[in-house]
Protein backbone atom coordinates (compact mmCIF):
# COMPACT_ATOMS: atom_id res chain seq x y z
CA UNK A 1 0.00 0.00 0.00
CA UNK A 2 1.48 3.52 -0.91
CA UNK A 3 2.39 5.52 2.01
CA UNK A 4 3.72 9.18 0.88
CA UNK A 5 3.79 12.09 2.59
CA UNK A 6 3.36 15.36 0.11
CA UNK A 7 4.06 17.49 2.95
CA UNK A 8 7.39 16.64 3.35
CA UNK A 9 10.68 17.61 1.99
CA UNK A 10 10.97 14.37 0.85
CA UNK A 11 9.53 11.16 -0.77
CA UNK A 12 9.29 7.42 0.86
CA UNK A 13 9.56 4.67 -1.74
CA UNK A 14 7.94 1.62 -0.31
CA UNK A 15 11.01 -0.36 -2.22
CA UNK A 16 13.30 1.77 -0.53
CA UNK A 17 12.92 3.03 3.29
CA UNK A 18 15.34 5.63 2.92
CA UNK A 19 14.29 8.75 1.89
CA UNK A 20 15.75 10.25 -1.43
CA UNK A 21 15.99 13.81 -1.82
CA UNK A 22 15.51 15.80 -5.15
CA UNK A 23 18.58 18.43 -4.82
CA UNK A 24 18.34 21.91 -7.18
CA UNK A 25 20.97 23.25 -8.51
CA UNK A 26 20.19 26.85 -7.24
CA UNK A 27 22.64 29.03 -5.85
CA UNK A 28 20.97 31.99 -4.82
CA UNK A 29 18.72 32.07 -1.70
CA UNK A 30 15.39 33.52 -1.22
CA UNK A 31 14.66 35.87 1.60
CA UNK A 32 11.00 36.34 1.66
CA UNK A 33 9.76 39.02 4.79
CA UNK A 34 7.14 41.75 4.36
CA UNK A 35 9.51 44.67 6.65
CA UNK A 36 11.91 45.97 4.40
CA UNK A 37 14.07 46.99 7.40
CA UNK A 38 14.26 43.11 8.41
CA UNK A 39 14.94 42.32 4.60
CA UNK A 40 17.83 44.55 4.91
CA UNK A 41 19.18 43.22 8.35
CA UNK A 42 19.37 39.65 6.71
CA UNK A 43 20.71 40.92 3.78
CA UNK A 44 23.64 42.41 5.67
CA UNK A 45 23.69 39.15 7.89
CA UNK A 46 24.26 36.86 4.35
CA UNK A 47 26.45 39.15 2.80
CA UNK A 48 29.26 37.23 3.65
CA UNK A 49 28.23 34.09 2.65
CA UNK A 50 29.22 35.05 -0.90
CA UNK A 51 25.69 33.76 -2.01
CA UNK A 52 23.01 36.12 -4.20
CA UNK A 53 20.40 37.18 -2.20
CA UNK A 54 17.02 37.28 -3.75
CA UNK A 55 13.95 39.67 -1.48
CA UNK A 56 10.58 39.31 -1.72
CA UNK A 57 8.28 41.13 0.48
CA UNK A 58 5.84 38.67 0.30
CA UNK A 59 4.14 35.10 -0.38
CA UNK A 60 3.27 36.09 -3.74
CA UNK A 61 6.00 37.27 -4.97
CA UNK A 62 8.32 34.63 -3.64
CA UNK A 63 6.11 32.11 -5.50
CA UNK A 64 6.66 33.92 -8.29
CA UNK A 65 10.58 33.87 -7.79
CA UNK A 66 10.61 30.20 -7.17
CA UNK A 67 8.32 29.61 -10.92
CA UNK A 68 12.01 32.12 -12.62
CA UNK A 69 14.75 29.90 -10.63
CA UNK A 70 15.64 27.15 -8.34
CA UNK A 71 17.09 28.61 -4.80
CA UNK A 72 19.85 26.72 -2.56
CA UNK A 73 18.03 28.44 0.71
CA UNK A 74 14.21 29.65 1.39
CA UNK A 75 14.56 32.07 4.61
CA UNK A 76 10.78 32.53 5.24
CA UNK A 77 8.82 35.00 7.52
CA UNK A 78 5.74 33.27 9.52
CA UNK A 79 3.72 36.37 9.87
CA UNK A 80 3.08 38.11 6.93
CA UNK A 81 -0.52 39.79 5.69
CA UNK A 82 -2.41 38.15 3.30
CA UNK A 83 -0.31 34.73 1.97
CA UNK A 84 1.21 33.84 5.51
CA UNK A 85 4.50 31.89 5.74
CA UNK A 86 2.89 28.35 6.34
CA UNK A 87 0.92 28.94 3.40
CA UNK A 88 3.31 29.96 1.08
CA UNK A 89 5.50 26.86 2.58
CA UNK A 90 3.20 24.51 2.22
CA UNK A 91 2.73 25.78 -1.68
CA UNK A 92 6.26 25.42 -2.01
CA UNK A 93 6.22 21.55 -0.77
CA UNK A 94 3.51 21.24 -3.38
CA UNK A 95 5.83 22.42 -6.23
CA UNK A 96 8.02 18.89 -7.24
CA UNK A 97 10.92 20.85 -7.72
CA UNK A 98 10.82 23.20 -4.51
CA UNK A 99 9.87 20.20 -2.49
CA UNK A 100 13.48 19.58 -1.09
CA UNK A 101 14.43 22.98 -0.79
CA UNK A 102 16.23 23.91 2.55
CA UNK A 103 13.39 26.66 4.85
CA UNK A 104 14.05 28.51 8.00
CA UNK A 105 11.16 29.92 9.20
CA UNK A 106 11.92 33.75 10.89
CA UNK A 107 9.29 33.80 13.77
CA UNK A 108 9.01 36.38 17.15
CA UNK A 109 6.57 33.43 18.05
CA UNK A 110 7.52 31.38 21.21
CA UNK A 111 9.18 27.76 20.94
CA UNK A 112 6.29 25.89 22.42
CA UNK A 113 3.33 27.79 19.97
CA UNK A 114 1.70 25.16 17.98
CA UNK A 115 2.25 27.19 15.14
CA UNK A 116 6.19 26.36 15.43
CA UNK A 117 5.24 22.52 15.09
CA UNK A 118 2.59 23.29 12.59
CA UNK A 119 6.05 24.46 10.77
CA UNK A 120 7.48 21.69 10.88
CA UNK A 121 5.24 19.48 9.69
CA UNK A 122 5.31 21.72 6.60
CA UNK A 123 8.22 21.07 5.68
CA UNK A 124 10.63 24.00 8.08
CA UNK A 125 14.27 22.68 8.35
CA UNK A 126 14.98 25.32 11.05
CA UNK A 127 13.10 28.32 13.32
CA UNK A 128 14.70 31.55 14.34
CA UNK A 129 13.38 33.38 16.75
CA UNK A 130 13.37 37.56 16.80
CA UNK A 131 15.25 39.34 17.11
CA UNK A 132 17.69 37.22 15.17
CA UNK A 133 21.70 37.29 15.76
CA UNK A 134 23.51 37.89 12.76
CA UNK A 135 25.79 35.33 13.73
CA UNK A 136 23.46 32.77 14.39
CA UNK A 137 21.44 33.02 11.11
CA UNK A 138 25.00 33.09 8.69
CA UNK A 139 25.83 29.84 10.97
CA UNK A 140 22.68 28.36 10.01
CA UNK A 141 22.45 29.34 6.57
CA UNK A 142 25.97 27.93 6.12
CA UNK A 143 24.91 24.88 7.21
CA UNK A 144 22.11 24.78 4.33
CA UNK A 145 24.35 25.91 1.35
CA UNK A 146 27.10 23.29 2.34
CA UNK A 147 25.28 20.75 2.52
CA UNK A 148 23.78 20.90 -0.39
CA UNK A 149 27.46 21.89 -1.89
CA UNK A 150 27.78 18.25 -0.49
CA UNK A 151 24.66 16.72 -2.22
CA UNK A 152 25.51 17.97 -5.22
CA UNK A 153 29.03 16.89 -5.10
CA UNK A 154 27.95 13.35 -4.54
CA UNK A 155 24.71 13.31 -6.85
CA UNK A 156 27.63 14.65 -9.65
CA UNK A 157 30.07 11.55 -8.21
CA UNK A 158 27.45 9.33 -8.64
CA UNK A 159 26.54 10.22 -11.89
CA UNK A 160 30.30 9.67 -13.05
CA UNK A 161 30.07 6.44 -11.12
CA UNK A 162 26.97 5.56 -13.17
CA UNK A 163 28.37 6.75 -16.29
CA UNK A 164 31.59 4.71 -16.16
CA UNK A 165 29.56 1.90 -15.11
CA UNK A 166 27.92 2.04 -18.20
CA UNK A 167 31.00 2.40 -20.19
CA UNK A 168 32.31 -0.80 -18.58
CA UNK A 169 29.28 -2.53 -19.06
CA UNK A 170 29.73 -1.35 -22.79
CA UNK A 171 32.81 -2.51 -23.12
CA UNK A 172 32.09 -5.52 -21.55
CA UNK A 173 29.42 -6.26 -24.07
CA UNK A 174 31.81 -5.41 -26.77
CA UNK A 175 34.39 -7.57 -25.56
CA UNK A 176 31.83 -10.37 -25.27
CA UNK A 177 30.38 -10.01 -28.64
CA UNK A 178 34.44 -10.07 -30.13
CA UNK A 179 34.69 -12.90 -27.78
CA UNK A 180 31.07 -14.18 -29.59
CA UNK A 181 32.57 -13.54 -32.89
CA UNK A 182 35.48 -15.00 -32.82
CA UNK A 183 34.34 -18.64 -31.69
CA UNK A 184 31.83 -18.42 -34.12
CA UNK A 185 34.13 -17.87 -36.71
CA UNK A 186 36.48 -20.31 -35.44
CA UNK A 187 33.99 -22.65 -35.55
CA UNK A 188 32.69 -22.04 -39.26
CA UNK A 189 36.50 -22.37 -39.66
CA UNK A 190 36.40 -25.74 -38.86
CA UNK A 191 33.41 -26.62 -40.20
CA UNK A 192 34.45 -25.36 -43.63
CA UNK A 193 37.92 -27.23 -43.14
CA UNK A 194 35.97 -30.02 -42.42
CA UNK A 195 33.79 -29.65 -45.26
CA UNK A 196 36.34 -28.99 -47.63
CA UNK A 197 38.66 -32.12 -46.49
CA UNK A 198 35.14 -34.03 -47.03
CA UNK A 199 35.20 -32.47 -50.48
CA UNK A 200 37.85 -33.49 -51.49
CA UNK A 201 38.04 -36.99 -50.22
CA UNK A 202 34.39 -37.46 -51.87
CA UNK A 203 36.08 -36.29 -55.00
CA UNK A 204 38.64 -38.57 -54.75
CA UNK A 205 36.38 -41.20 -54.20
CA UNK A 206 33.71 -40.66 -57.18
CA UNK A 207 36.99 -40.14 -59.12
CA UNK A 208 38.47 -43.71 -58.12
CA UNK A 209 34.50 -45.18 -58.54
CA UNK A 210 34.38 -43.93 -61.78
CA UNK A 211 37.88 -45.11 -63.22
CA UNK A 212 36.94 -48.84 -61.90
CA UNK A 213 33.93 -48.90 -64.66
CA UNK A 214 35.50 -46.93 -67.12
CA UNK A 215 38.71 -49.01 -67.12
CA UNK A 216 36.55 -52.18 -68.19
CA UNK A 217 34.82 -50.49 -71.29
CA UNK A 218 38.16 -49.13 -72.27
CA UNK A 219 39.38 -52.86 -72.81
CA UNK A 220 36.25 -54.44 -73.88
CA UNK A 221 36.36 -51.70 -76.75
CA UNK A 222 40.03 -52.49 -77.26
CA UNK A 223 39.18 -55.97 -77.26
CA UNK A 224 36.73 -55.54 -79.96
CA UNK A 225 38.66 -53.14 -82.13
CA UNK A 226 41.30 -55.50 -82.34
CA UNK A 227 38.75 -58.07 -84.68
CA UNK A 228 35.88 -55.22 -85.41
CA UNK A 229 34.16 -58.36 -87.88
CA UNK A 230 34.35 -61.20 -85.15
CA UNK A 231 30.67 -61.47 -83.32
CA UNK A 232 31.19 -59.94 -79.74
CA UNK A 233 31.86 -62.26 -77.13
CA UNK A 234 28.82 -63.13 -74.00
CA UNK A 235 31.62 -62.49 -72.06
CA UNK A 236 32.46 -58.82 -73.22
CA UNK A 237 28.87 -57.98 -73.13
CA UNK A 238 28.41 -58.61 -70.30
CA UNK A 239 31.47 -56.84 -68.81
CA UNK A 240 29.78 -53.90 -70.60
CA UNK A 241 26.22 -54.42 -69.44
CA UNK A 242 27.46 -54.46 -65.89
CA UNK A 243 29.86 -51.50 -66.39
CA UNK A 244 27.40 -49.32 -67.44
CA UNK A 245 24.63 -50.35 -64.86
CA UNK A 246 27.31 -49.41 -62.44
CA UNK A 247 28.10 -45.90 -64.06
CA UNK A 248 24.31 -45.11 -64.61
CA UNK A 249 23.97 -45.90 -60.67
CA UNK A 250 26.77 -43.46 -59.76
CA UNK A 251 25.23 -40.97 -61.59
CA UNK A 252 21.46 -41.75 -60.34
CA UNK A 253 22.46 -41.51 -56.49
CA UNK A 254 24.71 -37.82 -57.33
CA UNK A 255 21.49 -36.73 -58.41
CA UNK A 256 19.15 -38.41 -56.47
CA UNK A 257 21.60 -36.26 -53.17
CA UNK A 258 20.87 -33.30 -55.61
CA UNK A 259 16.80 -33.69 -55.33
CA UNK A 260 16.46 -33.95 -51.95
CA UNK A 261 19.31 -31.43 -50.64
CA UNK A 262 17.28 -28.84 -53.11
CA UNK A 263 13.80 -30.41 -51.85
CA UNK A 264 13.02 -31.32 -55.15
CA UNK A 265 12.52 -34.87 -55.30
CA UNK A 266 9.25 -36.22 -54.99
CA UNK A 267 7.32 -39.13 -54.19
CA UNK A 268 4.63 -40.76 -56.92
CA UNK A 269 2.43 -42.85 -54.20
CA UNK A 270 -0.08 -45.73 -55.25
CA UNK A 271 -0.91 -48.76 -52.98
CA UNK A 272 2.06 -51.10 -53.39
CA UNK A 273 2.41 -54.77 -51.85
CA UNK A 274 5.75 -55.36 -50.42
CA UNK A 275 5.98 -58.36 -52.25
CA UNK A 276 6.18 -56.91 -55.53
CA UNK A 277 8.69 -55.02 -54.25
CA UNK A 278 10.68 -57.66 -53.30
CA UNK A 279 10.21 -59.79 -56.06
CA UNK A 280 11.01 -56.65 -58.89
CA UNK A 281 14.40 -55.99 -56.35
CA UNK A 282 15.66 -59.41 -56.43
CA UNK A 283 15.48 -59.45 -60.49
CA UNK A 284 17.26 -56.01 -60.13
CA UNK A 285 20.25 -57.83 -58.23
CA UNK A 286 19.92 -61.21 -59.85
CA UNK A 287 22.82 -60.23 -62.16
CA UNK A 288 25.11 -59.40 -58.81
CA UNK A 289 23.65 -62.30 -56.91
CA UNK A 290 24.73 -64.57 -59.64
CA UNK A 291 28.56 -62.84 -59.94
CA UNK A 292 29.03 -63.15 -56.22
CA UNK A 293 27.53 -66.76 -56.23
CA UNK A 294 25.16 -66.16 -53.33
CA UNK A 295 21.91 -67.81 -52.75
CA UNK A 296 18.83 -66.00 -51.58
CA UNK A 297 15.79 -66.99 -49.95
CA UNK A 298 12.86 -65.10 -49.88
CA UNK A 299 10.22 -65.86 -47.14
CA UNK A 300 6.92 -64.38 -47.48
CA UNK A 301 4.62 -63.67 -44.68
CA UNK A 302 1.22 -61.83 -44.86
CA UNK A 303 0.80 -59.62 -47.78
CA UNK A 304 1.63 -56.12 -46.86
CA UNK A 305 0.09 -53.36 -49.02
CA UNK A 306 1.66 -49.82 -48.12
CA UNK A 307 0.98 -46.46 -49.94
CA UNK A 308 3.67 -45.61 -51.64
CA UNK A 309 6.31 -44.65 -54.46
CA UNK A 310 7.17 -47.94 -56.08
CA UNK A 311 10.22 -46.56 -58.10
CA UNK A 312 11.84 -45.51 -54.84
CA UNK A 313 10.56 -48.15 -52.98
CA UNK A 314 12.28 -50.48 -55.42
CA UNK A 315 15.48 -48.06 -55.37
CA UNK A 316 15.57 -48.76 -51.29
CA UNK A 317 15.66 -52.25 -51.76
CA UNK A 318 17.93 -52.69 -54.57
CA UNK A 319 20.36 -50.80 -52.00
CA UNK A 320 20.21 -52.73 -49.35
CA UNK A 321 20.47 -55.92 -51.14
CA UNK A 322 23.65 -54.56 -53.60
CA UNK A 323 25.10 -53.38 -50.11
CA UNK A 324 24.28 -56.78 -48.43
CA UNK A 325 25.62 -58.78 -51.88
CA UNK A 326 29.29 -56.36 -51.40
CA UNK A 327 29.74 -57.13 -47.75
CA UNK A 328 29.30 -60.74 -48.03
CA UNK A 329 32.22 -62.95 -49.32
CA UNK A 330 31.08 -64.70 -52.78
CA UNK A 331 28.45 -68.01 -51.72
CA UNK A 332 27.19 -66.30 -49.41
CA UNK A 333 23.60 -66.50 -47.98
CA UNK A 334 21.11 -63.87 -48.25
CA UNK A 335 17.32 -64.00 -46.58
CA UNK A 336 14.92 -61.34 -47.25
CA UNK A 337 11.70 -61.63 -44.96
CA UNK A 338 8.60 -59.52 -45.82
CA UNK A 339 4.87 -59.52 -44.21
CA UNK A 340 3.13 -57.38 -41.15
CA UNK A 341 2.79 -57.24 -37.94
CA UNK A 342 -0.66 -55.30 -37.78
CA UNK A 343 -0.34 -52.13 -38.39
CA UNK A 344 2.95 -52.23 -40.44
CA UNK A 345 4.58 -53.97 -43.16
CA UNK A 346 8.55 -54.86 -42.96
CA UNK A 347 10.97 -55.97 -45.31
CA UNK A 348 14.21 -57.33 -43.62
CA UNK A 349 17.25 -58.06 -45.62
CA UNK A 350 19.79 -60.95 -43.78
CA UNK A 351 23.29 -61.75 -44.42
CA UNK A 352 26.04 -63.79 -43.27
CA UNK A 353 28.52 -61.95 -44.36
CA UNK A 354 31.38 -59.36 -42.63
CA UNK A 355 28.83 -57.68 -40.35
CA UNK A 356 28.85 -54.43 -39.46
CA UNK A 357 31.27 -52.69 -36.38
CA UNK A 358 29.32 -51.78 -33.34
CA UNK A 359 31.33 -48.08 -33.50
CA UNK A 360 29.67 -47.67 -37.15
CA UNK A 361 26.45 -48.35 -35.86
CA UNK A 362 25.31 -45.43 -35.11
CA UNK A 363 26.44 -43.06 -38.53
CA UNK A 364 25.92 -46.53 -40.66
CA UNK A 365 23.20 -44.42 -42.45
CA UNK A 366 24.90 -41.22 -42.94
CA UNK A 367 26.21 -39.61 -45.91
CA UNK A 368 29.56 -40.87 -47.34
CA UNK A 369 29.93 -43.13 -44.66
CA UNK A 370 32.37 -46.02 -46.29
CA UNK A 371 34.40 -47.53 -43.77
CA UNK A 372 33.97 -51.52 -44.46
CA UNK A 373 35.86 -52.89 -47.07
CA UNK A 374 35.18 -55.99 -49.18
CA UNK A 375 37.15 -58.75 -50.55
CA UNK A 376 37.51 -57.71 -54.02
CA UNK A 377 38.12 -53.83 -53.05
CA UNK A 378 34.62 -52.82 -54.11
CA UNK A 379 33.86 -49.10 -52.69
CA UNK A 380 31.14 -46.89 -53.56
CA UNK A 381 30.80 -43.45 -52.72
CA UNK A 382 28.90 -44.19 -49.48
CA UNK A 383 25.64 -42.95 -50.77
CA UNK A 384 23.77 -46.16 -50.68
CA UNK A 385 22.31 -46.40 -46.96
CA UNK A 386 22.29 -42.71 -46.84
CA UNK A 387 19.56 -42.25 -49.51
CA UNK A 388 17.83 -45.87 -48.21
CA UNK A 389 16.90 -43.57 -44.48
CA UNK A 390 16.38 -40.31 -46.45
CA UNK A 391 13.70 -42.79 -48.71
CA UNK A 392 12.44 -44.19 -46.32
CA UNK A 393 11.33 -41.16 -44.05
CA UNK A 394 9.99 -39.56 -46.74
CA UNK A 395 7.60 -42.24 -46.68
CA UNK A 396 6.97 -41.96 -43.21
CA UNK A 397 8.88 -45.07 -41.89
CA UNK A 398 11.90 -46.05 -40.91
CA UNK A 399 14.60 -48.16 -40.95
CA UNK A 400 17.21 -49.44 -38.81
CA UNK A 401 20.40 -52.27 -38.86
CA UNK A 402 21.89 -54.73 -36.49
CA UNK A 403 24.98 -56.75 -36.58
CA UNK A 404 26.79 -58.09 -33.32
CA UNK A 405 29.76 -57.30 -34.99
CA UNK A 406 32.25 -58.00 -36.98
CA UNK A 407 32.21 -61.51 -39.09
CA UNK A 408 28.54 -62.29 -37.80
CA UNK A 409 26.62 -60.75 -40.77
CA UNK A 410 23.94 -58.14 -40.24
CA UNK A 411 20.83 -57.27 -40.27
CA UNK A 412 18.73 -54.06 -42.46
CA UNK A 413 14.90 -53.73 -41.78
CA UNK A 414 12.63 -51.49 -43.30
CA UNK A 415 9.28 -50.54 -41.58
CA UNK A 416 5.79 -48.67 -43.46
CA UNK A 417 2.61 -48.17 -42.43
CA UNK A 418 0.13 -50.04 -44.19
CA UNK A 419 -2.41 -48.31 -46.57
CA UNK A 420 -6.14 -47.37 -45.11
CA UNK A 421 -9.02 -48.71 -46.63
CA UNK A 422 -9.83 -44.59 -47.96
CA UNK A 423 -6.85 -44.93 -49.81
CA UNK A 424 -7.35 -48.06 -51.05
CA UNK A 425 -10.79 -47.44 -52.46
CA UNK A 426 -9.81 -43.85 -53.72
CA UNK A 427 -6.70 -45.42 -55.59
CA UNK A 428 -7.59 -46.13 -59.59
CA UNK A 429 -5.43 -47.39 -61.95
CA UNK A 430 -4.50 -45.71 -64.40
CA UNK A 431 -5.32 -47.63 -67.90
CA UNK A 432 -2.59 -49.40 -70.40
CA UNK A 433 -2.80 -49.00 -74.13
CA UNK A 434 -0.72 -51.86 -75.30
CA UNK A 435 -0.20 -51.42 -78.97
CA UNK A 436 0.88 -54.05 -81.54
CA UNK A 437 4.82 -53.52 -81.77
CA UNK A 438 5.52 -55.92 -84.70
CA UNK A 439 4.91 -53.05 -87.85
CA UNK A 440 8.08 -52.03 -89.10
CA UNK A 441 8.15 -48.00 -89.04
CA UNK A 442 9.63 -45.27 -90.85
CA UNK A 443 12.05 -43.20 -88.47
CA UNK A 444 14.04 -40.31 -88.12
CA UNK A 445 16.58 -39.85 -85.40
CA UNK A 446 17.67 -36.02 -84.66
CA UNK A 447 20.55 -35.73 -82.31
CA UNK A 448 23.93 -33.14 -81.59
CA UNK A 449 26.26 -36.17 -80.93
CA UNK A 450 27.30 -38.77 -83.45
CA UNK A 451 27.52 -41.97 -81.63
CA UNK A 452 24.74 -41.60 -79.86
CA UNK A 453 22.70 -40.51 -82.79
CA UNK A 454 23.99 -43.44 -84.72
CA UNK A 455 23.96 -46.17 -82.13
CA UNK A 456 20.38 -45.39 -81.82
CA UNK A 457 19.65 -45.93 -85.65
CA UNK A 458 21.50 -48.85 -85.03
CA UNK A 459 19.02 -50.13 -83.04
CA UNK A 460 16.33 -49.66 -84.86
CA UNK A 461 17.27 -50.70 -87.71
CA UNK A 462 17.85 -54.27 -86.03
CA UNK A 463 14.69 -54.11 -84.99
CA UNK A 464 13.50 -54.06 -88.56
CA UNK A 465 12.59 -50.12 -89.02
CA UNK A 466 13.93 -47.81 -91.42
CA UNK A 467 16.27 -45.08 -90.27
CA UNK A 468 16.87 -41.21 -91.36
CA UNK A 469 19.74 -39.41 -89.30
CA UNK A 470 19.92 -35.69 -89.15
CA UNK A 471 21.99 -33.73 -86.98
CA UNK A 472 20.51 -30.38 -86.50
CA UNK A 473 16.88 -29.24 -86.52
CA UNK A 474 16.10 -27.56 -89.94
CA UNK A 475 17.31 -30.68 -91.39
CA UNK A 476 14.97 -32.36 -89.13
CA UNK A 477 11.79 -30.27 -90.12
CA UNK A 478 13.03 -30.54 -93.67
CA UNK A 479 12.76 -34.26 -93.36
CA UNK A 480 9.66 -34.58 -91.42
CA UNK A 481 7.81 -31.83 -93.70
CA UNK A 482 8.12 -34.62 -96.76
CA UNK A 483 5.49 -36.21 -95.30
CA UNK A 484 7.12 -39.99 -95.39
CA UNK A 485 7.78 -40.15 -92.18
CA UNK A 486 5.97 -42.46 -88.89
CA UNK A 487 7.82 -41.49 -85.90
CA UNK A 488 10.69 -38.87 -85.21
CA UNK A 489 13.10 -39.37 -81.98
CA UNK A 490 14.55 -35.61 -81.24
CA UNK A 491 17.05 -34.18 -78.93
CA UNK A 492 16.08 -30.97 -77.31
CA UNK A 493 19.69 -29.70 -76.46
CA UNK A 494 20.58 -29.20 -80.62
CA UNK A 495 22.36 -26.42 -81.72
CA UNK A 496 20.64 -23.33 -84.08
CA UNK A 497 16.68 -24.38 -83.10
CA UNK A 498 16.26 -26.54 -80.20
CA UNK A 499 14.13 -29.73 -79.92
CA UNK A 500 10.78 -27.76 -78.76
CA UNK A 501 10.94 -24.86 -81.86
CA UNK A 502 11.17 -28.27 -84.42
CA UNK A 503 8.13 -30.12 -82.86
CA UNK A 504 6.55 -27.22 -83.15
CA UNK A 505 7.64 -26.33 -86.73
CA UNK A 506 7.11 -29.93 -87.72
CA UNK A 507 3.49 -29.80 -85.92
CA UNK A 508 2.48 -26.60 -88.41
CA UNK A 509 3.89 -28.90 -91.53
CA UNK A 510 2.12 -32.35 -90.74
CA UNK A 511 -0.03 -32.04 -88.12
CA UNK A 512 -0.56 -35.18 -86.10
CA UNK A 513 0.34 -37.60 -88.75
CA UNK A 514 3.80 -38.10 -87.12
CA UNK A 515 4.83 -39.29 -84.19
CA UNK A 516 7.25 -37.30 -81.97
CA UNK A 517 9.55 -38.47 -78.86
CA UNK A 518 11.76 -36.52 -77.07
CA UNK A 519 14.71 -37.77 -76.16
CA UNK A 520 17.10 -35.78 -74.21
CA UNK A 521 18.99 -35.33 -70.72
CA UNK A 522 16.48 -32.49 -69.67
CA UNK A 523 14.70 -34.55 -66.97
CA UNK A 524 12.86 -32.22 -64.18
CA UNK A 525 9.24 -32.26 -64.49
CA UNK A 526 9.03 -28.61 -66.04
CA UNK A 527 10.85 -30.10 -69.31
CA UNK A 528 8.45 -32.99 -69.57
CA UNK A 529 5.75 -30.56 -69.24
CA UNK A 530 7.24 -28.38 -71.69
CA UNK A 531 7.76 -31.08 -74.09
CA UNK A 532 4.08 -32.14 -74.48
CA UNK A 533 3.09 -28.35 -74.68
CA UNK A 534 5.49 -27.68 -77.52
CA UNK A 535 4.02 -31.13 -79.91
CA UNK A 536 5.78 -34.44 -78.19
CA UNK A 537 4.06 -37.41 -77.64
CA UNK A 538 6.39 -38.62 -75.59
CA UNK A 539 9.39 -37.60 -72.90
CA UNK A 540 12.32 -40.19 -72.47
CA UNK A 541 15.40 -39.12 -70.35
CA UNK A 542 18.68 -39.86 -71.14
CA UNK A 543 20.14 -42.64 -70.39
CA UNK A 544 17.47 -44.93 -71.90
CA UNK A 545 17.20 -48.58 -72.33
CA UNK A 546 16.53 -50.42 -75.28
CA UNK A 547 13.33 -51.36 -74.34
CA UNK A 548 12.36 -48.14 -73.01
CA UNK A 549 13.46 -46.37 -76.72
CA UNK A 550 11.27 -49.02 -78.43
CA UNK A 551 8.76 -48.95 -76.18
CA UNK A 552 8.26 -45.28 -77.13
CA UNK A 553 7.81 -45.76 -80.71
CA UNK A 554 4.14 -46.86 -80.82
CA UNK A 555 1.09 -45.32 -80.01
CA UNK A 556 -2.33 -44.07 -81.58
CA UNK A 557 -2.62 -41.24 -79.12
CA UNK A 558 -0.89 -38.06 -77.78
CA UNK A 559 0.56 -39.49 -73.92
CA UNK A 560 -0.80 -36.79 -71.27
CA UNK A 561 1.98 -35.58 -68.35
CA UNK A 562 1.66 -38.10 -66.05
CA UNK A 563 -0.02 -36.91 -62.53
CA UNK A 564 0.68 -40.45 -61.09
CA UNK A 565 1.62 -44.26 -61.54
CA UNK A 566 4.44 -46.14 -62.55
CA UNK A 567 6.94 -44.84 -64.62
CA UNK A 568 10.84 -45.61 -65.01
CA UNK A 569 13.95 -44.08 -63.14
CA UNK A 570 14.74 -41.92 -66.07
CA UNK A 571 11.30 -40.34 -65.60
CA UNK A 572 12.39 -38.77 -62.23
CA UNK A 573 12.98 -35.02 -62.38
CA UNK A 574 16.75 -34.27 -63.25
CA UNK A 575 18.41 -31.26 -61.70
Amino acid sequence: MESKNTDLPFELDDEDPIPTLTVVAGRDILVVDDNQTNLIAIEAALLPLGRPLILAHSGIEALARLLEQDFALIILDVAMPGLDGFETAKLVRSRERSRATPIIFVTGMSWQDDAVLRGYELGAFDFLVKPIRPEMLRAKALVFVQLQERTLELQQKANELRREQARNHERELVSQRKRFEAEVLEKQMAQLAETDRRKDEFLAILSHELRNPLQPLQTAVEVLEHDPNAPVPARVRGIIQRQVHHITRLVDDLLDIARLNAGKLELRREPISLDAIVEESVQACRTGLEARRHSVEVVDGDTAVIYGDPIRLVQVLVNLLSNAIKYTEPGGKLRIEQGTDGTHGYIRVIDNGKGIPTVLLPTIFDMFVQERTTSDGAGGLGLGLGLVKRLVEMHGGDVRATSAGTGTGSTFEIRFALADAKVLERYKPRPTNKSAQDRPLRAMVCDDAPDLRDLVADLLRLRGHSVIVVEDGPSAVSTASEGNLDVALIDIGLPEMDGYEVARQIRKVVGTKIRLIAMTGYGQASDRAAAFAAGFDAHIVKPASADKILGALYGDSREPVPSGGPRTRAEEEDT
